[in-house]
């Protein structure tokens, strides 16, 4: 049994040809989550964008120092690590921005 000829527009039993069912008219297109011909367009959301532009930037980062991770360790285990305030605020109100 040849279930086209059931269903219009899917060749062999009446309707029209596959082919007018296109969208020629990009007014007419719905993007994804609307109705209609759902299929006809795709959309990537704004979410979407940020977060490969963020995987972008973390894979040109460069890869763990691990001397500088030890050297680290060592000075905490110590006492020996100072922290500079200013800076580290500084750091983290541009990374904020970046987020936001």
């Amino acid at each position: 049994m040849n279930i086209n000829k059931l269903i219009p527009g899917l060749g062999g039993g009446g309707g029209q040809p596959r082919s007018a069912d296109k969208v020629s008219d990009p007014s007419q297109t719905k993007t994804a989550g609307g109705s209609g011909n759902a299929g006809s367009e795709v959309n990537i959301s704004q979410q979407s964008k940020s977060i490969r532009q963020i995987e972008a930037a973390v894979a040109k980062l460069p890869e763990i120092d691990d001397a500088a991770v030890e050297r680290i360790k060592g000075a905490l285990a110590n006492n020996e690590y100072k922290i500079d305030y200013e800076r580290l605020a500084g750091k983290m109100i541009k990374y904020d921005g970046i987020l936001n």
